[in-house]
């Protein structure tokens, strides 16, 4: 029989059990923990110790989710500058304003699910926001904080994305606007598939004029210390493309000025300002508004178009796989369709 507010009791096998509370799940039921030992001494000095670390675990549970995220990003070392800043920006602006002042022992799954389900951001934008959160909270679970909350909590459907590409004949408009020195960056995308903050980056040194291929080393990404040359978003976005030789000899044109191709006052074009431009010339070239981005669908459509292979798109993309460049560019324009299907005329033998 255990002595009187000890929870210890000696077993038949002779051996001492000493019982406590780890936490209460979210009925409020007690969830407990058991310790054995053969010695009355050594299991009461045991359960003392874990009696003392789950006292320091309610003061750990005890501080406001907003304090324990600030916590968490701050030991976050091992995730890129820019990666960081996005995380700082949904933490501050998604997270906090609604669920912050919640203390971590008081959070529940039903609280995730509402907040879950009143943000009134796209579905992909509450993947990450909850992403973010439930790695966080993970690491509260491995501390002894808290108890896994968020498994059940279900998120909204992904929604089909449509994709914006340039029809040819838009694309010959767009390309009779491409005047400018400046402008090579615009001509590049449509022909390799770079990505704005690529362009941006792009140096002379990473084009070779005697093979004729484009070498993508580096994005540029707005950090606290302005903007930086950073390494590609992931090891296959650092890629090695052929040059069209229209295109080796348009970019031939262009004079050097420092050492990035895009540049001002020697210094590297700011894909804000880069940004702008692209839609100045969708002005005067009478085009939809549409995001840079659009380009980079562009190409990959008029690859398909003449018969490119996913294999061979999917590296010049800097796709990870070859189901991502699937996933996304598995459709085509009507105009392509048609082409398409008319070649079923070659087989009717009517």
């Amino acid at each position: 029989m255990a002595r009187r507010g000890e929870n210890i009791y000696k077993r038949k096998d002779g051996r001492y059990e000493g019982r406590y509370i780890k936490y209460y799940d979210t009925s409020g039921k007690a969830v407990y923990g058991y310790i054995y030992s053969k010695s009355y001494a050594e299991i009461k000095e045991k359960l003392a110790q874990c009696k003392s670390e789950k006292r320091q675990t309610k003061t750990s549970a005890n501080v406001k989710l907003s304090d324990w995220l600030t916590i968490w990003i701050n030991t976050q070392g091992a995730i890129k500058t820019t990666t960081k800043r996005v995380y700082q920006s949904h933490i501050k602006n998604s997270i906090i304003p609604y669920i912050g002042d919640i203390p971590l022992k008081k959070l529940n799954g039903d609280i995730l699910q509402e907040f879950i389900n009143e943000l009134e951001l796209s579905s992909a934008t509450i993947k990450t926001v909850f992403t973010i959160l439930k790695s966080a909270l993970e690491c509260a679970e491995d501390k002894g904080f808290i108890m896994n909350i968020w498994s059940k909590v279900k998120l909204p459907q992904k929604e089909k994305s449509i994709v914006r590409v340039l029809s040819t004949i838009e694309q010959q408009q767009l390309e009779s606007y491409l005047i400018d020195k400046i402008d090579i960056g615009i001509l590049i995308s449509l022909y390799t598939g770079l990505r704005i903050g690529e362009v941006c980056a792009l140096k002379w040194s990473d084009i070779n004029f005697e093979t004729n291929t484009l070498t993508v080393n580096g994005t540029q990404a707005r950090t606290e210390k302005g903007i930086e040359i950073t390494s590609p978003k992931s090891k296959s976005s650092k890629r090695e493309i052929p040059i069209p030789p229209f295109l080796k000899n348009k970019i031939k044109e262009i004079s050097h000025n420092g050492e990035f191709v895009l540049s001002k006052y020697g210094k590297a074009f700011d894909v804000r300002t880069y940004r702008r431009h692209f839609k100045n010339i969708l002005k005067k070239a009478k085009l939809p508004d549409m995001k840079y981005h659009s380009l980079r669908h562009t190409f990959a459509t008029r690859a398909l178009e003449v018969g490119m292979d996913y294999k061979t798109l999917s590296e010049i993309l800097g796709h990870s796989s070859v189901g991502i460049t699937l996933d996304l560019y598995a459709h085509s324009l009507k105009e392509h369709k048609i082409k398409e299907m008319n070649k079923l005329e070659e087989i009717f033998s009517g």
